[in-house]
C-alpha cells in the first residue's frame, strides 16, 4: 500500500461492494503496507494481521477469532528453516513493518505478503529479510499441518532465475564485464548486495 492509514482516502480504504483488510507499518509511515479486497459476496471467516499473531486490534482477538489456534504461530514452536545458532529473531519486529495480511476464506487461507528486500544491502537487512522469509515459511507450514490449504500471493521479493529480476540481464552483463562467467554477476548481487569486485 506505502501509505499510512489517515492517508488512505475512504474511496480506497471502503469501496462500494467491497470489505478490505489492511496492515500499515507501525514505524515509517507510507514504508510499506499490504492489503486484502474481498467482494462482499465472498465473507472471510477470520482474518489477522502479520504472520506472528502478536498483532492484535483494539479490542485483541479472542482464541476464537484467530485463524489458527493459540500455540500454533511461529513464535511458539521451532521450525527447521530457522537454524539453531540463529540470533534470537524478534518476532514482534518482523510483523512491525505492515507486510501481511491473512484471511481465511474457509476453503483455503489466503496470506497475502510485501516481502522485505534488502535493498540497502546492509548485513542487518539482509537478515531481517531471511528471517521473514522463514517466518513466512514457518507460518505457512503450521496452516498446512493443520490441514489447512494455503495460498501465498504477493510481492516475494525473491529470484529463482535471471528472468525473474526485471534487470536481471543487466546483472549478468555486469558480471561478465568484470571478468565473472555465465550468471555469477547476478547471483553475486542477489546474495550479495553487489559485485564487490573491483
Amino acid at each position: 500500500m506505502k501509505s499510512s492509514r489517515p492517508g488512505l482516502p475512504k474511496p480506497v480504504a471502503l469501496p462500494p461492494s467491497f470489505d478490505s483488510f489492511f496492515s500499515f507499518p507501525i514505524r515509517k509511515s507510507g514504508y510499506s503496507g499490504i492489503a486484502i479486497y474481498t467482494r462482499k459476496s465472498v465473507v472471510p471467516l477470520k482474518a489477522e494481521e502479520g504472520l506472528t499473531g502478536l498483532i492484535h486490534p483494539k479490542p485483541p482477538l479472542q482464541p476464537s477469532e484467530r485463524i489458527s489456534q493459540l500455540g500454533t504461530y511461529p513464535p511458539d514452536f521451532e521450525h527447521p528453516t530457522i537454524p539453531d545458532d540463529e540470533d534470537e529473531i524478534d518476532y514482534k519486529d518482523l510483523d512491525s513493518e505492515g507486510r501481511a495480511v491473512i484471511v481465511d476464506l474457509g476453503l483455503f487461507v489466503l496470506i497475502s505478503v510485501y516481502c522485505p528486500n534488502d535493498g540497502t544491502g546492509t548485513e542487518e537487512r539482509g537478515k531481517f529479510k531471511m528471517d521473514y522469509h522463514r517466518l513466512l515459511e514457518a507460518r505457512v507450514d503450521g496452516l498446512i499441518k493443520a490441514g489447512r490449504e494455503v495460498m501465498v500471493v504477493g510481492d516475494l521479493n525473491a529470484c529463482a532465475s535471471v528472468q525473474d529480476h526485471c534487470e536481471g540481464q543487466l546483472m549478468v552483463d555486469r558480471g561478465l564485464a568484470e571478468g565473472l562467467e555465465g550468471e555469477e554477476g547476478f547471483w553475486a548481487w542477489i546474495i550479495g548486495g553487489g559485485l564487490g569486485i573491483g
